[in-house]
Protein backbone atom coordinates (compact mmCIF):
# COMPACT_ATOMS: atom_id res chain seq x y z
CA UNK A 1 0.00 0.00 0.00
CA UNK A 2 1.82 3.46 -0.66
CA UNK A 3 2.17 5.98 2.16
CA UNK A 4 0.54 9.19 1.62
CA UNK A 5 2.78 12.19 3.24
CA UNK A 6 0.69 15.07 4.39
CA UNK A 7 1.47 18.31 2.47
CA UNK A 8 0.39 20.66 4.94
CA UNK A 9 3.07 23.75 5.93
CA UNK A 10 5.01 23.96 8.70
CA UNK A 11 4.33 25.61 11.87
CA UNK A 12 5.76 26.13 15.08
CA UNK A 13 3.97 22.86 16.30
CA UNK A 14 5.50 21.12 13.53
CA UNK A 15 8.52 22.86 14.01
CA UNK A 16 8.62 22.09 17.36
CA UNK A 17 7.86 18.00 16.85
CA UNK A 18 10.57 18.05 14.19
CA UNK A 19 12.99 19.31 16.51
CA UNK A 20 11.98 16.02 18.98
CA UNK A 21 11.88 14.04 16.19
CA UNK A 22 15.77 15.36 15.58
CA UNK A 23 16.89 15.27 19.36
CA UNK A 24 15.94 11.30 19.35
CA UNK A 25 17.44 10.58 16.59
CA UNK A 26 20.14 12.05 17.88
CA UNK A 27 20.06 10.38 20.87
CA UNK A 28 19.58 6.99 18.94
CA UNK A 29 23.14 8.09 16.96
CA UNK A 30 25.04 8.52 20.34
CA UNK A 31 24.20 4.88 22.20
CA UNK A 32 25.60 3.10 18.92
CA UNK A 33 29.12 2.66 19.93
CA UNK A 34 30.50 2.36 16.23
CA UNK A 35 29.02 5.77 15.25
CA UNK A 36 31.35 7.29 17.52
CA UNK A 37 34.40 5.33 16.42
CA UNK A 38 33.42 5.28 12.49
CA UNK A 39 31.92 8.96 12.44
CA UNK A 40 34.37 10.51 14.86
CA UNK A 41 37.91 8.74 15.16
CA UNK A 42 38.17 6.51 12.06
CA UNK A 43 38.33 9.69 9.59
CA UNK A 44 40.70 11.23 12.34
CA UNK A 45 43.21 8.12 12.48
CA UNK A 46 42.84 8.08 8.58
CA UNK A 47 44.25 11.80 8.58
CA UNK A 48 47.20 11.21 10.42
CA UNK A 49 48.34 7.81 9.33
CA UNK A 50 48.06 9.09 5.24
CA UNK A 51 49.41 12.54 6.39
CA UNK A 52 52.14 11.53 7.79
CA UNK A 53 53.23 8.53 5.88
CA UNK A 54 52.51 10.02 2.27
CA UNK A 55 54.31 13.44 3.27
CA UNK A 56 56.62 13.02 0.52
CA UNK A 57 54.29 12.56 -2.24
CA UNK A 58 53.82 16.17 -2.14
CA UNK A 59 56.80 17.70 -3.32
CA UNK A 60 57.06 21.61 -2.33
CA UNK A 61 60.39 22.56 -4.46
CA UNK A 62 60.64 24.33 -7.60
CA UNK A 63 59.69 22.11 -10.33
CA UNK A 64 61.59 22.64 -14.32
CA UNK A 65 59.20 23.13 -16.83
CA UNK A 66 59.34 20.70 -19.69
CA UNK A 67 60.44 21.51 -23.17
CA UNK A 68 57.42 21.72 -25.43
CA UNK A 69 57.85 21.39 -29.16
CA UNK A 70 55.41 23.57 -31.13
CA UNK A 71 55.00 23.09 -34.88
CA UNK A 72 53.99 26.54 -36.36
CA UNK A 73 52.90 27.58 -39.80
CA UNK A 74 53.95 31.63 -40.26
CA UNK A 75 52.13 32.60 -43.65
CA UNK A 76 52.60 36.28 -42.75
CA UNK A 77 55.16 38.39 -44.10
CA UNK A 78 55.64 41.72 -42.65
CA UNK A 79 57.39 43.81 -40.02
CA UNK A 80 55.53 41.95 -37.33
CA UNK A 81 57.16 38.42 -38.31
CA UNK A 82 61.02 39.98 -37.10
CA UNK A 83 59.61 40.48 -33.48
CA UNK A 84 57.51 36.89 -33.72
CA UNK A 85 60.82 35.39 -34.63
CA UNK A 86 62.93 37.53 -31.73
CA UNK A 87 60.79 36.25 -29.27
CA UNK A 88 60.46 32.76 -30.06
CA UNK A 89 64.85 32.70 -30.42
CA UNK A 90 64.40 34.76 -27.07
CA UNK A 91 66.74 32.94 -24.53
CA UNK A 92 64.03 32.33 -21.52
CA UNK A 93 61.66 31.53 -24.31
CA UNK A 94 63.90 28.87 -25.83
CA UNK A 95 64.28 27.25 -22.74
CA UNK A 96 59.75 25.89 -22.65
CA UNK A 97 59.61 26.21 -26.23
CA UNK A 98 61.12 24.41 -29.17
CA UNK A 99 59.36 25.41 -32.28
CA UNK A 100 60.14 24.14 -35.80
CA UNK A 101 58.67 25.86 -39.09
CA UNK A 102 56.15 23.68 -41.37
CA UNK A 103 54.85 24.85 -44.65
CA UNK A 104 51.01 24.43 -43.99
CA UNK A 105 48.52 23.55 -40.93
CA UNK A 106 48.29 20.28 -42.47
CA UNK A 107 51.67 19.24 -41.88
CA UNK A 108 51.12 20.93 -38.56
CA UNK A 109 48.05 18.71 -37.44
CA UNK A 110 50.24 15.60 -39.29
CA UNK A 111 53.16 16.64 -36.94
CA UNK A 112 51.01 16.72 -34.07
CA UNK A 113 49.59 13.28 -34.48
CA UNK A 114 52.78 11.40 -35.22
CA UNK A 115 53.98 12.96 -32.08
CA UNK A 116 56.49 14.90 -34.14
CA UNK A 117 55.11 18.02 -32.64
CA UNK A 118 53.49 18.64 -28.74
CA UNK A 119 51.75 22.09 -29.91
CA UNK A 120 50.73 23.87 -32.91
CA UNK A 121 50.72 28.05 -33.58
CA UNK A 122 49.11 28.79 -37.09
CA UNK A 123 49.69 32.71 -37.80
CA UNK A 124 47.69 33.50 -40.82
CA UNK A 125 49.01 35.67 -43.57
CA UNK A 126 47.94 39.54 -43.36
CA UNK A 127 47.92 38.94 -39.19
CA UNK A 128 50.91 42.04 -38.72
CA UNK A 129 49.58 44.09 -41.03
CA UNK A 130 45.83 43.91 -39.44
CA UNK A 131 47.67 44.44 -35.91
CA UNK A 132 49.35 47.86 -37.54
CA UNK A 133 46.63 49.02 -38.87
CA UNK A 134 44.17 48.30 -35.79
CA UNK A 135 41.86 45.82 -37.25
CA UNK A 136 40.78 42.40 -35.80
CA UNK A 137 43.60 39.68 -36.06
CA UNK A 138 44.26 36.17 -34.43
CA UNK A 139 46.36 33.06 -34.77
CA UNK A 140 45.15 29.52 -34.25
CA UNK A 141 46.30 27.81 -30.95
CA UNK A 142 46.20 23.73 -31.61
CA UNK A 143 46.49 21.95 -28.49
CA UNK A 144 48.03 18.48 -28.16
CA UNK A 145 47.98 15.39 -26.30
CA UNK A 146 49.27 16.63 -22.96
CA UNK A 147 47.57 18.81 -20.70
CA UNK A 148 50.44 19.84 -18.58
CA UNK A 149 52.54 21.00 -22.05
CA UNK A 150 49.11 22.72 -23.59
CA UNK A 151 49.09 24.72 -20.08
CA UNK A 152 52.80 25.72 -20.73
CA UNK A 153 52.68 26.80 -24.63
CA UNK A 154 49.39 28.40 -24.15
CA UNK A 155 50.58 30.72 -21.14
CA UNK A 156 53.86 31.65 -23.29
CA UNK A 157 52.13 32.47 -26.54
CA UNK A 158 49.77 34.41 -24.76
CA UNK A 159 51.89 36.50 -23.13
CA UNK A 160 53.46 37.29 -26.18
CA UNK A 161 49.90 38.41 -27.82
CA UNK A 162 49.13 40.31 -24.51
CA UNK A 163 52.09 42.77 -26.01
CA UNK A 164 50.77 42.56 -29.75
CA UNK A 165 47.40 43.86 -28.13
CA UNK A 166 49.28 46.26 -26.78
CA UNK A 167 50.29 47.59 -29.86
CA UNK A 168 46.63 47.40 -31.66
CA UNK A 169 45.49 49.64 -28.90
CA UNK A 170 48.34 51.82 -29.43
CA UNK A 171 47.27 51.99 -33.55
CA UNK A 172 43.71 52.32 -32.44
CA UNK A 173 44.73 55.42 -30.01
CA UNK A 174 47.07 57.09 -31.59
CA UNK A 175 47.29 56.13 -35.00
CA UNK A 176 49.18 53.86 -37.38
CA UNK A 177 52.73 55.42 -36.96
CA UNK A 178 52.50 55.09 -33.08
CA UNK A 179 52.60 51.20 -33.97
CA UNK A 180 55.67 51.68 -35.99
CA UNK A 181 57.62 53.67 -33.69
CA UNK A 182 57.18 50.84 -31.38
CA UNK A 183 58.16 48.36 -33.48
CA UNK A 184 60.84 49.85 -34.19
CA UNK A 185 61.76 50.82 -30.72
CA UNK A 186 64.47 48.12 -30.49
CA UNK A 187 64.89 48.65 -26.23
CA UNK A 188 61.49 49.09 -25.66
CA UNK A 189 60.74 45.98 -27.18
CA UNK A 190 63.91 44.00 -25.29
CA UNK A 191 62.24 45.34 -22.08
CA UNK A 192 58.88 43.91 -22.84
CA UNK A 193 60.17 40.24 -23.60
CA UNK A 194 61.92 40.55 -20.51
CA UNK A 195 57.95 40.10 -19.13
CA UNK A 196 57.22 37.71 -21.46
CA UNK A 197 58.61 34.45 -19.80
CA UNK A 198 59.13 34.54 -16.03
CA UNK A 199 59.41 31.74 -13.72
CA UNK A 200 58.19 31.92 -10.20
CA UNK A 201 55.76 29.96 -7.85
CA UNK A 202 51.95 29.50 -9.91
CA UNK A 203 49.26 30.94 -7.59
CA UNK A 204 48.07 31.30 -4.24
CA UNK A 205 49.89 33.95 -3.08
CA UNK A 206 53.38 30.98 -3.17
CA UNK A 207 51.52 28.60 -0.73
CA UNK A 208 51.62 24.88 -1.34
CA UNK A 209 49.14 22.74 0.95
CA UNK A 210 50.95 19.75 2.78
CA UNK A 211 49.74 15.96 3.09
CA UNK A 212 47.93 16.95 6.22
CA UNK A 213 45.93 19.62 4.40
CA UNK A 214 45.32 17.60 1.29
CA UNK A 215 44.38 14.05 3.09
CA UNK A 216 42.16 16.24 5.98
CA UNK A 217 40.07 17.30 3.68
CA UNK A 218 39.46 14.36 1.36
CA UNK A 219 38.76 12.59 4.32
CA UNK A 220 36.57 15.48 5.34
CA UNK A 221 34.29 14.85 2.35
CA UNK A 222 34.31 11.34 2.35
CA UNK A 223 33.39 10.60 6.04
CA UNK A 224 30.28 13.67 5.84
CA UNK A 225 29.05 11.76 2.94
CA UNK A 226 29.04 8.22 4.86
CA UNK A 227 27.41 10.47 7.50
CA UNK A 228 24.87 11.83 5.63
CA UNK A 229 23.42 7.95 4.45
CA UNK A 230 22.60 7.48 8.13
CA UNK A 231 19.00 8.88 8.53
CA UNK A 232 17.39 7.47 5.25
CA UNK A 233 18.87 3.88 6.34
CA UNK A 234 17.36 4.06 9.91
CA UNK A 235 13.92 4.60 7.67
CA UNK A 236 14.56 1.75 5.44
CA UNK A 237 15.42 -0.23 8.35
CA UNK A 238 12.43 0.81 10.56
CA UNK A 239 10.33 -0.33 7.54
CA UNK A 240 12.15 -3.57 7.44
CA UNK A 241 11.60 -4.39 11.01
CA UNK A 242 7.95 -3.53 10.88
CA UNK A 243 7.96 -0.83 13.06
CA UNK A 244 6.81 1.97 10.37
CA UNK A 245 3.26 1.40 11.12
CA UNK A 246 4.00 1.84 14.75
CA UNK A 247 5.51 5.41 13.97
CA UNK A 248 2.70 6.22 12.52
CA UNK A 249 0.18 5.51 14.90
CA UNK A 250 1.91 8.74 16.77
CA UNK A 251 0.18 11.84 16.42
CA UNK A 252 3.04 12.96 13.81
CA UNK A 253 2.56 12.79 9.81
CA UNK A 254 4.99 10.93 7.97
CA UNK A 255 6.86 13.91 6.77
CA UNK A 256 7.53 15.19 10.20
CA UNK A 257 8.89 12.33 11.14
CA UNK A 258 10.88 11.63 7.81
CA UNK A 259 12.38 15.47 7.99
CA UNK A 260 12.91 15.08 11.55
CA UNK A 261 14.91 12.04 10.97
CA UNK A 262 16.72 14.13 8.62
CA UNK A 263 17.18 17.08 10.58
CA UNK A 264 19.02 15.32 12.84
CA UNK A 265 20.92 13.53 10.57
CA UNK A 266 22.20 16.97 8.88
CA UNK A 267 23.12 18.43 12.68
CA UNK A 268 24.90 14.72 13.27
CA UNK A 269 27.12 15.40 9.98
CA UNK A 270 27.89 18.86 10.83
CA UNK A 271 28.92 17.94 14.34
CA UNK A 272 31.15 15.73 12.36
CA UNK A 273 32.81 18.43 9.99
CA UNK A 274 33.43 20.38 13.42
CA UNK A 275 35.11 17.75 15.18
CA UNK A 276 37.18 16.71 12.12
CA UNK A 277 38.37 20.36 11.13
CA UNK A 278 38.74 21.34 15.07
CA UNK A 279 41.03 18.26 15.76
CA UNK A 280 43.19 18.32 12.60
CA UNK A 281 43.69 22.56 13.23
CA UNK A 282 44.64 22.41 17.06
CA UNK A 283 46.02 19.14 17.19
CA UNK A 284 47.72 17.93 13.84
CA UNK A 285 48.48 21.73 12.97
CA UNK A 286 46.06 22.09 9.93
CA UNK A 287 45.54 25.38 8.58
CA UNK A 288 42.35 25.58 7.03
CA UNK A 289 42.12 29.07 5.78
CA UNK A 290 39.89 32.42 7.28
CA UNK A 291 36.70 31.62 5.85
CA UNK A 292 34.98 29.88 8.14
CA UNK A 293 32.02 30.54 6.47
CA UNK A 294 32.59 29.57 3.37
CA UNK A 295 33.87 26.06 4.59
CA UNK A 296 30.46 25.43 6.69
CA UNK A 297 28.54 26.00 3.21
CA UNK A 298 30.87 23.19 1.73
CA UNK A 299 29.58 21.44 4.65
CA UNK A 300 26.34 22.11 4.29
CA UNK A 301 26.25 21.21 0.39
CA UNK A 302 28.05 18.14 1.20
CA UNK A 303 25.40 17.21 3.63
CA UNK A 304 22.62 17.70 1.48
CA UNK A 305 23.73 15.87 -0.80
CA UNK A 306 25.12 12.94 0.80
CA UNK A 307 21.43 12.62 2.31
CA UNK A 308 19.65 13.07 -1.04
CA UNK A 309 21.56 10.39 -2.63
CA UNK A 310 20.71 7.96 0.31
CA UNK A 311 17.00 8.98 0.20
CA UNK A 312 17.15 7.90 -3.39
CA UNK A 313 18.88 4.94 -2.49
CA UNK A 314 16.18 4.05 0.16
CA UNK A 315 13.45 5.35 -1.77
CA UNK A 316 14.20 2.14 -4.75
CA UNK A 317 16.20 -0.47 -2.64
CA UNK A 318 13.91 -2.83 0.25
CA UNK A 319 16.30 -3.38 2.29
CA UNK A 320 18.99 -1.83 4.87
CA UNK A 321 22.11 -4.11 3.03
CA UNK A 322 21.09 -3.27 -0.28
CA UNK A 323 20.96 0.37 0.35
CA UNK A 324 24.21 0.54 2.87
CA UNK A 325 26.64 -0.83 -0.32
CA UNK A 326 24.81 0.80 -3.08
CA UNK A 327 25.58 4.20 -1.34
CA UNK A 328 29.32 2.50 -0.08
CA UNK A 329 30.16 1.95 -3.83
CA UNK A 330 28.91 5.36 -4.81
CA UNK A 331 31.18 7.15 -2.15
CA UNK A 332 33.87 5.22 -2.64
CA UNK A 333 33.99 5.71 -6.54
CA UNK A 334 33.59 9.19 -6.24
CA UNK A 335 36.37 9.93 -3.60
CA UNK A 336 38.89 7.80 -5.61
CA UNK A 337 38.37 9.32 -9.15
CA UNK A 338 38.39 12.49 -7.14
CA UNK A 339 41.95 12.03 -6.15
CA UNK A 340 41.02 11.18 -2.67
CA UNK A 341 43.78 8.78 -2.15
CA UNK A 342 45.94 9.21 -5.32
CA UNK A 343 47.82 12.50 -5.17
CA UNK A 344 48.23 12.13 -9.23
CA UNK A 345 45.42 12.34 -11.11
CA UNK A 346 45.96 13.63 -13.96
CA UNK A 347 44.66 13.32 -17.77
CA UNK A 348 41.36 11.67 -18.59
CA UNK A 349 40.87 11.35 -14.69
CA UNK A 350 40.81 15.44 -14.15
CA UNK A 351 37.52 15.18 -16.76
CA UNK A 352 36.32 12.35 -14.95
CA UNK A 353 36.47 13.78 -11.37
CA UNK A 354 34.53 16.80 -12.61
CA UNK A 355 31.67 14.89 -12.06
CA UNK A 356 31.56 14.07 -8.95
CA UNK A 357 30.37 15.97 -5.58
CA UNK A 358 33.80 15.22 -3.74
CA UNK A 359 35.49 17.10 -6.80
CA UNK A 360 34.30 20.75 -5.77
CA UNK A 361 34.16 20.05 -2.33
CA UNK A 362 37.71 18.88 -2.41
CA UNK A 363 38.88 21.75 -4.89
CA UNK A 364 37.18 24.49 -2.56
CA UNK A 365 38.55 23.64 0.76
CA UNK A 366 42.22 23.10 -0.71
CA UNK A 367 41.62 26.75 -2.42
CA UNK A 368 40.43 27.89 0.85
CA UNK A 369 43.75 26.43 2.78
CA UNK A 370 45.86 28.19 0.40
CA UNK A 371 44.23 31.63 0.88
CA UNK A 372 43.62 31.58 -2.42
CA UNK A 373 40.79 33.60 -4.97
CA UNK A 374 37.62 33.96 -3.56
CA UNK A 375 35.77 34.33 -6.48
CA UNK A 376 37.28 30.92 -7.56
CA UNK A 377 36.57 29.39 -4.00
CA UNK A 378 32.82 30.90 -4.74
CA UNK A 379 32.44 29.03 -8.36
CA UNK A 380 33.41 25.69 -6.43
CA UNK A 381 30.69 26.58 -3.84
CA UNK A 382 28.15 27.41 -6.39
CA UNK A 383 28.89 24.42 -8.65
CA UNK A 384 28.38 21.98 -5.81
CA UNK A 385 25.43 24.07 -4.20
CA UNK A 386 24.00 23.49 -7.90
CA UNK A 387 24.48 19.88 -7.30
CA UNK A 388 23.28 19.43 -4.18
CA UNK A 389 19.93 21.38 -5.09
CA UNK A 390 18.95 19.39 -7.72
CA UNK A 391 19.64 16.04 -5.97
CA UNK A 392 17.52 17.59 -3.30
CA UNK A 393 14.35 18.51 -5.51
CA UNK A 394 15.02 14.69 -7.59
CA UNK A 395 14.91 12.81 -3.86
CA UNK A 396 12.16 14.95 -2.69
CA UNK A 397 9.75 14.46 -5.71
CA UNK A 398 10.55 10.99 -5.46
CA UNK A 399 9.40 10.84 -1.92
CA UNK A 400 6.25 12.62 -2.99
CA UNK A 401 5.77 9.76 -5.30
CA UNK A 402 6.77 6.95 -3.84
CA UNK A 403 7.17 7.44 -0.06
CA UNK A 404 8.24 4.86 2.87
CA UNK A 405 5.46 1.71 3.38
CA UNK A 406 6.08 -1.46 4.49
Amino acid sequence: MLDRTDASGLGGEDMRILWTVAGYQLLQFSRTKGVILVLFLLPLLLIFILGTALSEEIKTGDVKLSLVKVAMVNQGQSLWNERLKAYLDYPKTREILQVQELPSREEAVRALQEGRAEYGLIVPAGFGEALLHGQPASWELIAGKDLGKNLIAETALESYLAYANSVQAAVLTLGPQAAKAMLADASGYAGASESFVATGKLGNKGKEYTALQYYAVSMLVMFMMYAGMMAPISLVSEREDHTMLRLRSMPVTMNQIVFGKMLGNGLLTLMQALVIVGVTHYVYGVYWGDRPVIILAICLAVTLVSMALAMLASLFYRNVKSVSMALQIVIFLMTILSGGFDLDVDGELVQIAKFTVNHWANRGLLELMLDGDVQLVLHYVKVLAAIAAALAAVAFMAYRKVGYHE
